[in-house]
């Protein structure tokens, strides 16, 4: 011991104080003594922190209870008691309370008091870093981030840190002193969870289980618990650490869902996904990748793409996975190789994929079987090939003028389209019995003389023109010695010979031949006989040309007989009915009308059935009409009728059949209504760009269900023997002709027996600014 020690003494005498004095000298440090005589007075004297040992004189029958007070006012100075002698109870009442150590006062020599000092302040010293360390993992545990638990042997919180109480819900202390399985949930991944707690190992522990939070929450955490032995050895609990892993928990969940569904997705794909490593061998494929190719998922891992290809693509596929590694998305054809031997065509989306470095790992693709697309697509190519091929000969068809020029022009477009060598062109004669060249191209000039007339009854051209079958000859190990004859007189390899079919009769053949061709496909035969029929086709439009034009020229005979001879015996008829008329009275005369009356209902059908003839053959040629002289001219042809018309000064665009329209309506109107009808035509602005003509009678109306077919071909009128059907038909053909529409309705709305209106519209003749030029120039000439 050295350096000053400060001592106080409480109680004793002044004769006590000496003798302390004394041996704390003979212990050999320096020393102050102080000395506080009263009991009571001890822990204020105490309190300021100046003593380093308290000596607590009780030889003279002091209370025990001055102890605490002393601990009190200064806890970490030590206490050393003075007694009479050792088994003093007031000494052992003090040590009880916190005294550390105790002296008999009449035994007590240098020596005992300064070991006893010793003793006093190196425990001092434990207990204050004892208290320090205790104090930091106090802190510690009360500031981790893990729940901290001490279970006793039976399963009883004994402690619970504020992070476990956090964990539990649970307000701070309340844990302690329940069942650890009163926080267990049932059905925890660790059913014994609570055995677990208090199960007696001397082994650390790790297990996952689920808690029940105070909020009805479940917490999945992770448990390690550790033995707590007692002073015997004996198992007295565990310490645990408790950590809530319910977010990883959660996370891991949801990532184990995500990639059930990704595989679930891949797998279920009906596009291969393949995977290569950065040596481009296989380390990942989907179901239908090795179903693409006729392995299992197994026999395919681990192998280099380069074993699946074929020897076309092995060639690129370097270039292509060097692009993978620098970096580079492609999308490519490539042709595979299956396991069965044969070969598939698929469309690869290839991509690289790197770590978290940016180091190239390898690259993944999508690969679709378009095998069964890239055939289509050849089909498709083909087809159109053709399509082009018969859109050229409809063409011809369509164009040619004469026989000669379609069969020409057909042959040639073939055999420029289909890369042929060789065509010629044969037509039957009158008596069926031989085929007669009307065109070739490439024939050889020393056959040429021999082939310009086929007997046809004789094989192999009867096969073609009698049965009327194609026929080709091709090189083949059973091919006949005239067949084959027939290809070196051509000097071709291949020989197509398909008939041509009009109206069900053969009445000809094409032959179109190849230098190149071994045989024909089966496309290039079908195309060349679709031809055949296409050329059959445009020979029969030729026929019924002919046959429609003398049909026409016989039509228009029959026409002039009707307008011309039939009208002139008309005006005679007419004339001697006028004559019998004035001759014959009575009855007879009542008879001569009648047949006058026939012979002008004659006359209005011709008329009629001339008009429609013009119509049709003469050009639609419209021009400005003035509208009002149109409608007066006709008025004036009916002098016995009362027709009203106001004036008009419209221009409409029309031509000189335009009158026909205001003739058959007028006609029309007399017809049914009688001589004593009334009618009135009038002209109205319809939308600024057309007027409408309203021609309406008194006479009998039309009825509702006849209107809508009233203006229909032949269709007769809706009174029981009058009319033939032409006259509306003519008009409705004419408005139509002229861009207008018409329809017929009540004179008076609702009441049809009180007579019809036809009402339709013509297209008026605009004013230009060279119209107001015109009418400048005319007004400044009149002044």
């Amino acid at each position: 011991m050295s350096g000053p020690l400060r001592v106080l003494l409480i109680g004793g005498s002044f004769g006590d104080v000496r003798r302390i004095e004394e041996l704390l000298g003979l212990c050999g440090r320096e020393g102050a003594l102080t000395h506080c005589k009263r009991l009571e007075d001890g822990p204020a004297a105490v309190s300021d922190g100046a003593a380093e040992v308290v000596l607590l004189d009780l030889a003279e029958g002091g209370e025990a209870g001055v102890v605490d007070s002393l601990r009190e006012a200064s806890p970490e100075t030590p206490v050393i008691v003075l007694g009479r002698e050792a088994d003093d109870p007031a000494v052992l009442e003090a040590l009880r309370r916190g005294a550390q150590d105790y002296l008999v006062k009449g035994k007590m020599d240098a020596e005992l008091l300064r070991r006893a000092v010793r003793y006093v302040l190196e425990r001092g010293r434990v207990e204050r870093a004892l208290l320090h360390s205790e104090e930091t993992y106090r802190r510690l545990v009360e500031n981790l981030n893990e729940g901290v638990l001490a279970v006793d042997a039976t399963g009883r919180i004994t402690f619970a840190n504020p992070r476990m109480e956090e964990i539990l819900g649970r307000p701070p202390g309340s844990p302690v002193g329940h069942l650890i399985a009163d926080f267990i949930e049932a059905g925890s991944p660790a059913p014994a969870a609570g055995d677990l707690f208090c199960h007696r190992t001397d082994q650390k522990r790790e297990f996952e289980l689920d808690l029940i939070s105070a909020d009805g929450r479940s917490v999945h955490a992770l448990v390690v618990t550790s033995p707590i032995t007692g002073a015997d050895g004996a198992f007295a609990g565990c310490l645990a650490g408790v950590l809530d892993i319910t977010d990883r928990k959660n996370a891991e969940e949801a990532l184990k869902r995500s990639e059930q569904k990704y595989r679930l997705v891949v797998e279920s794909l009906s596009e291969g996904i393949w995977v290569l490593d950065p040596g481009a061998c296989t380390s990942f494929v989907n179901p239908r990748m090795a179903e693409m190719l006729g392995y299992a998922v197994e026999e395919m891992i681990g192998r280099p793409i380069h074993s699946f290809l074929s020897p076309s693509s092995r060639a690129v596929m370097k270039d292509r996975l060097d692009c993978r590694a620098s970096g580079i998305r492609e999308e490519y054809e490539c042709e595979f190789v299956r396991k069965e031997g044969d070969c598939i065509t698929a469309l690869m989306i290839a991509c690289p994929f790197t770590d978290d470095t940016g180091d190239f790992r390898g690259s993944i693709a999508g690969v679709m079987d378009i095998t069964e697309r890239k055939r289509a697509q050849e089909d498709i190519l083909v087809r159109n090939q053709q399509l082009m091929v018969l859109n050229q000969i409809i063409g011809v068809s369509a164009a040619s003028l004469s026989l000669a020029e379609l069969l020409e022009e057909s042959l040639e477009k073939t055999l420029e389209l289909m890369g042929l060598h060789l065509g010629i062109v044969y037509m039957l004669d009158a008596e069926r019995k031989r085929a007669l060249l009307q065109h070739q191209k490439g024939m050889p000039a020393s056959c040429l003389s021999k082939n310009r007339v086929i007997k046809v009854h004789h094989w192999p051209f009867n096969f073609i023109f009698i049965a009327g079958q194609p026929r080709y000859i091709e090189q083949q190990s059973d091919l006949n010695s005239i067949e084959a004859s027939i290809l070196r007189e051509l000097e071709i390899s291949a020989l197509a010979c398909v008939p041509l079919i009009a109206e069900s009769v053969v009445v000809g053949a094409v032959y179109a031949g190849s230098r190149t061709k071994e045989s024909f496909s089966r496309e290039e035969r079908t195309l060349l006989e679709t031809i055949g029929k296409e050329i059959g086709s445009g020979i029969l439009k030729g026929m019924l040309h002919k046959k429609l034009e003398a049909a026409n020229r016989e039509a228009n005979l029959y026409l002039d007989i009707m307008t011309h001879d039939i009208k002139n015996a008309e005006n005679v008829s007419s004339l001697y009915a006028d004559l019998l008329i004035e001759m014959l009275g009575g009855e007879a005369a009542l008879y001569a009308k009648k047949i006058r009356s026939s012979v002008h209902k004659s006359a209005e059908i011709i008329g009629n059935v001339t008009t429609i003839r013009r119509i049709h053959h003469d050009p639609s040629d419209l021009g400005p009409v003035d509208l009002g002289t149109v409608i007066r001219t006709e008025v004036a042809t009916f002098p016995d009728v009362a027709i009203e018309f106001g004036e008009t000064s419209c221009r409409v665009w029309g031509d000189d059949l335009l009158s026909e329209v205001f003739s058959n309506l007028i006609r029309n109107a007399v017809k049914f209504g009688g001589p004593d009808v009334g009618i009135a035509i009038r002209v109205e602005d319809y939308d600024g760009e057309s007027v409408q003509v309203s021609v309406e009678d008194t006479g009998p109306g039309v009825p509702d269900e006849v209107k809508g077919s009233l203006f229909t071909r032949f269709e007769r009128g809706w009174a029981e023997g009058c009319g033939d059907g032409l006259g509306l038909f003519i008009v409705r053909t004419l408005i139509e002709r002229y861009g207008g529409t018409i329809l017929v309705d009540d004179r008076v709305e609702g009441r049809p027996d009180l007579g019809a209106a036809f009402r339709f519209t013509l297209r008026e003749v605009l004013p230009t600014g060279d119209d107001e030029d015109e009418d400048l120039d005319r007004e400044e000439d009149s002044e």
